[in-house]
């Protein structure tokens, strides 16, 4: 297969899987189901998803071990695009497995804080698990934190956790900046692989998006901060991600605001002019229409098979968290209609 029919299998293929999203039809049958199982049930006999229960046992599945099955479908369609764009040469498929590691050490983490194995552990896709330069079996068996460093003996996760290994008072580690660190070096991995791998338009097109979601997130972490603590600027700055758009006046003009909202209505003249007005939507609802849109347009319009892809893994991932909210809200007995609030890009 010549480069250039590689690169048309990748933006087949992933497009191929956007067009097997759900439909409104099957949010609004989706949203009439009246228990969890009812649900699983649908997804296996009318969506994309039948294979995310193959060989599973029906009817007396719980609310976690569906959203478990719902994950490893998602990470193995990953895994797939991952397959074939490895195919053309391109190395963009490195921060997927990136993006598999931190996940894995983040459940490591989490483990090592409650002291008690996670329920909501997915498998990890057997591609990732061999281009990852994590020692999986050490991880999965770690139980302090000089085991876990163990496991990524060797590896630039070391570098990564070492300086916050050491645990507290309660003889745990600190998640929260083990979690800030492996996401900053997930950002900087990203931002080098495009700078390595690309260049021209395509490098412009996978640049801009990764600033924008830069940004997104920025903005939805320094407000959640500014909401919860009166943490100052100078140690806000510290939880910023690397890249984005927002420049240094913008940014700071946010974090000095006196309050959470105030700083919302700094954003208003920019690209993130949503935020400041937003009505009744929280920062996250704004947060995931913005990406939504944009991984949108990118994926039915762009010609780059890398975008074209970074763009259906944003959109699948949208997806996701609305079968989340979904599954969880029939749970908890909550009402279709606020369930239905909820839910980003419905019938697009």
């Amino acid at each position: 297969m010549t480069v250039s029919s590689a690169a048309n299998a990748v933006l087949a293929k992933a497009r191929a899987m956007y067009g097997k999203r759900l439909t409104a039809q099957n949010y609004t049958d989706l949203l009439a189901c009246r228990s969890v199982n009812e649900a699983a049930a649908y997804l296996k006999a009318h969506t994309a998803y039948a294979d995310a229960f193959e060989g599973v046992t029906m009817g007396s599945l719980r609310r976690w071990q569906i959203e478990i099955l719902l994950r490893e479908h998602l990470s193995n369609n990953f895994a797939s695009l991952c397959r074939y764009e490895k195919s053309i040469g391109d190395g963009f498929y490195k921060y997927f497995v990136t993006l598999s590691d931190v996940d894995m050490l983040l459940h490591s983490v989490r483990y090592l804080n409650s002291r008690h194995p996670e329920k909501n552990l997915a498998k990890v896709p057997d591609f990732f698990v061999r281009h990852s330069e994590l020692n999986a079996a050490a991880l999965e068996t770690a139980t302090n934190v000089d085991l876990l460093l163990a496991a990524v003996e060797g590896s630039p996760y070391k570098a990564v956790l070492a300086p916050f290994a050491s645990v507290g008072s309660d003889g745990r580690p600190d998640y929260f900046a083990m979690e800030l660190a492996l996401n900053k070096y997930l950002h900087s991995q990203a931002e080098a692989l495009i700078k390595k791998n690309y260049k021209g338009k395509e490098r412009k097109e996978l640049d801009a998006m990764h600033a924008f979601d830069t940004d997104a997130e920025n903005i939805v972490s320094l407000y959640r901060l500014k909401r919860l603590t009166n943490m100052p600027q100078s140690v806000l700055t510290t939880m910023l991600m690397p890249g984005g758009t927002l420049d240094e006046k913008a940014l700071t003009g946010f974090m000095e605001a006196p309050d959470a909202e105030k700083a919302l209505q700094t954003l208003k003249g920019t690209a993130y002019a949503a935020f400041a007005e937003r009505g009744d939507k929280s920062v996250e609802q704004v947060s995931a229409k913005l990406r939504y849109d944009h991984a949108k347009g990118l994926v039915r319009f762009s010609t780059f098979p890398s975008v074209v892809m970074m763009s259906y893994v944003a959109l699948a991932e949208n997806e996701a968290e609305n079968l989340t909210h979904i599954i969880e809200g029939i749970r908890y007995n909550i009402p279709p209609e606020e369930i239905s609030r909820l839910l980003i890009g419905v019938g697009d």
